[in-house]
């Protein structure tokens, strides 16, 4: 075992010991095998050092890693551009973002696991990235047409650009915002609108969307007050996918949510705030808490998911209890099924 810095950190090299950030969570487990995204993530939590085994293990990058970096990649560079107010070149992005969709329809399983990674000086990349992956599997459910499904999927991706015309000290404040402040926010969708109406090879609709994505099915939304059919129905899907993905971040100004918590937020809202037969399908068809998730119950047990259940059923999901965060360690990890153990409960994802 030896320790070293973050800097000196490779893939393929295995921990020693868990990683612990500065608040007390655990990062990642003894046993993990260093990925290039496991890097990334210690380094957003500005941890200095890890204890690492002396041996290596050969790390191969799947597939959907690496289109999701690219995806990533590529609306950072274009949201870097819109803000520098350069000309728009997509070629790259649309490229990325059509083999993503090809590869979720083939199987949406694996992207789910890769939603959620949190760097708070990327979040509004990785959020893109995050609502594209959710509106595709949405559209997947509801049997949209292939042109339909990639038009949609380049919309969710640019939903947000509009916040490159944003004010970084507002866009990034960690207080309550004023009235005048959040007047300003809201205009993110008249300014990602327009960035794409501007934008050549780009379809009229995907403007029209990523203007109405704030729109409400009651029509209380923003920024004009559309309701129900009125709102285009790319726009009521990433509207879901907004939502959901947003609360389940860390923000400078709150803490997140549990997906679980996301989930039954939205389902409050069903009939208000989004369209009802859309919700139900996003709902019947995310894994809120994916396969090999590892999470931490209330009980102080670190758990490994073990079903791939989804919809309502994934709230409460089967799980290998393998360690505990103190106390003496499971030397016999168990399987336990939170669906008929109604007093334990997931309070924390950890990796």
């Amino acid at each position: 075992m030896q320790k070293i810095s973050i800097s000196r950190l490779k893939p393929g090299m295995k921990l020693a010991k868990d990683v612990i950030a500065n608040d007390g969570r655990i990062l990642l487990l003894k046993g993990f095998i260093i990925k290039p995204r496991y890097i990334q993530r210690l380094k957003a939590y500005k941890v200095s050092h890890v204890y690492v085994e002396d041996e290596l293990v050969p790390v191969r990058q799947i597939d959907e890693e690496l289109i999701y970096e690219d995806v990533f990649c590529n609306i950072k560079s274009v949201m870097e551009h819109a803000r520098l107010e350069k000309p728009l070149d997509l070629q790259a992005l649309r490229e990325t973002v059509y083999e993503l969709v090809r590869q979720i329809l083939n199987d949406d399983t694996v992207f789910m696991a890769l939603t959620g990674i949190r760097d708070i000086d990327n979040y509004t990349f990785l959020h893109s990235v995050d609502v594209c992956i959710y509106s595709v599997i949405t559209a997947k459910a509801l049997h949209m047409p292939l042109d339909e499904i990639r038009e949609l999927a380049f919309a969710a991706i640019l939903h947000d650009i509009g916040k490159c015309r944003i004010p970084l000290e507002i866009l990034n404040k960690p207080g309550k915002l004023t009235d005048e402040e959040y007047f300003i926010i809201k205009n993110h969708t008249i300014y990602g609108m327009e960035i794409t109406k501007n934008t050549p090879n780009l379809s009229a609709r995907i403007p029209k969307v990523i203007c109405q994505h704030h729109e409400k099915w009651d029509g209380t939304g923003y920024p004009v007050g559309l309701k129900s059919f009125d709102i285009d129905r790319m726009a009521r899907i990433i509207s879901i996918a907004d939502v959901y993905d947003a609360l389940t971040a860390n923000r400078v100004y709150r803490k997140r949510r549990m997906p679980h918590e996301a989930a039954e937020y939205l389902m409050a809202q069903t009939g208000q705030h989004f369209d009802p037969y859309i919700l139900q399908t996003f709902i019947n068809n995310i894994a809120i808490y994916p396969e090999n998730l590892i999470v931490m119950l209330n009980t102080g047990e670190i758990a490994r998911v073990l079903s791939s259940r989804r919809g309502l059923l994934s709230m409460r999901p089967v799980v290998s209890v393998i360690t505990r965060k103190d106390g003496p360690p499971i030397l016999n990890p168990y399987v336990l099924d939170l669906q008929q153990n109604p007093t334990v409960f997931i309070v924390d994802i950890i990796s």
